[in-house]
């Protein structure tokens, strides 16, 4: 079975970028916290996200035309 590595910084880009989006509703819960500040990590959560499956993406298609060469 094959096993697709991914790059440690876009794995690292996913990961954080999951964490801030999933854990801002329970840290909320707990923790009054302003809705522009909830937002804002929000935001930069799924931006995060975002920049990680385009440099995933990005990587994928440098490896196919490099094996194509």
């Amino acid at each position: 079975m094959k096993r697709n590595a991914m790059p440690k910084p876009v794995l690292f880009l996913l990961i954080s970028g999951l964490l801030l989006t999933s854990l801002m509703p329970i840290v909320s819960r707990y923790f009054p916290l302003p809705d522009f500040l909830k937002g804002f990590l929000g935001g930069i959560g799924i931006a995060l996200e975002f920049v990680a499956l385009v440099k995933l993406q990005r990587s994928k298609k440098c490896a196919a035309s490099a094996n194509n060469v």
